[in-house]
């Protein structure tokens, strides 16, 4: 009895790691032709935003109007856009160690040069919940919580003992739902705590941009749209009628995915 019990557990083990394949029903609605497209966000209330090469900034309608664009006075590629927190939209860029918020009609709020304090070279920044930016701090290796009302760092986490080296490439860092995603490059995504404590590590996880809602990453992989709950490791794998998409965004009504020629946007599929 006991060995069957055994056996059961462990085969409810293997195929909570199995990508299931699926498929899902595509509604599509609109398109955006946004040519040279770099990065993309969206909000609470489905706001598309879009971000160039250059740091130029366009927002949508999920039925493809432009409503607004921002121009930054100097001009450099952004490593981060995030509307997630839906009433300000922030701008990182590591070339020139700035970040920038804006509301959510693209009027500038405030801006900080991080080489005018002591927080040292970052190489990634997100906004976080609760007035914070999350940084990854290239000088010290470690996770910096700064507080944007006033300019300061609120706590430092080494990372030295997690991370197994120095060089690696940063993909993603988000946080959701009081934790913190850092994605890398051949290393899957790190999940830290609201006070950047390491939880897990999720190595499976390709080398391709994931898109975080609820409990789910989203993201494209050999052609398909996959999900994986980042608590259970579980994947669902779901077939692309067309295989131009290179990345993908999630709201509670719309499916954005994404390629060289632009935003195709879809309902969002109950299977998702």
């Amino acid at each position: 009895m006991i060995k069957q019990v055994l056996k059961l557990s462990l085969l409810f083990s293997l195929y909570a790691h199995i990508a299931i394949c699926q498929e899902a029903h595509w509604q599509k609605i609109s398109h955006i032709p946004a040519r040279g497209l770099d990065l993309l966000s969206v909000d609470g209330r489905s706001q598309v935003f879009t971000a160039d090469q250059q740091g130029n900034i366009r927002q949508y309608t999920t039925q493809g109007d432009s409503s607004n664009i921002y121009s930054p006075v100097f001009r450099a590629r952004l490593d981060k856009l995030e509307a997630f927190w839906t009433t300000t939209i922030f701008l990182f860029s590591a070339d020139l160690q700035q970040y920038e918020l804006l509301d959510r009609f693209l009027n500038p709020i405030a801006s900080y040069l991080f080489r005018d304090s002591d927080v040292g070279v970052v190489r990634y920044a997100t906004l976080g919940n609760g007035n914070v930016i999350w940084m990854l701090n290239e000088t010290r290796l470690s996770l910096v919580k700064w507080d944007f009302r006033r300019n300061q760092v609120l706590q430092e986490q080494p990372l030295s003992l997690v991370l197994p080296n120095r060089d690696l490439k940063v993909i993603n860092l988000t946080e959701r739902k009081n934790l913190l995603f850092l994605q890398l490059e051949k290393a899957g995504v790190y999940i830290f705590d609201n006070q950047a404590n390491f939880i897990q590590q999720l190595a499976s996880i390709p080398d391709v941009p994931v898109f975080i809602y609820e409990d789910h990453f989203y993201y494209i992989s050999e052609n398909r749209l996959k999900k994986t709950n980042y608590s259970s490791e579980k994947t669902t794998s779901y077939p692309l009628h067309d295989t131009i998409y290179q990345k993908v965004a999630i709201t509670k009504q719309h499916l954005l995915l994404y390629a060289d020629t632009g935003i195709d946007i879809f309902v969002r599929p109950a299977e998702l």
